[in-house]
């Protein structure tokens, strides 16, 4: 089984699932279908808050967050990679 990541994005009021091309190729979707989304019992509020505390402790104790020496820094990376205009952003002043 292939594994796609999808990411969220804020449209107007909205938010929207941003998939790879490749997902959609794949499912044959057309541009306006509708998909379903499984209902994942482990996203329930209670199983969200143990999944978290789990993964603290797993970042804890293999010291994840010590590699980050400029969290600023390291945040304004992860927004480029997922801003795709952050680069036409960043051209405007040229």
């Amino acid at each position: 089984m292939s594994k796609y990541t999808a990411t969220v994005i804020k449209t107007g009021n909205s938010y929207a699932l941003r998939v790879p091309k490749a997902y959609v190729d794949a499912k044959n979707l057309k541009l306006g279908q509708k998909v379903g989304l499984p209902n994942n019992p482990a996203l329930r509020a209670g199983n969200v808050a143990r999944a978290m505390q789990n993964l603290q402790k797993l970042a804890d104790d293999r010291g994840a967050m010590k590699s980050i020496t400029d969290p600023v820094a390291w945040q304004r990376a992860i927004r480029d990679e997922v801003d795709e205009w952050s680069s036409v952003i960043r051209d405007i002043g040229r």
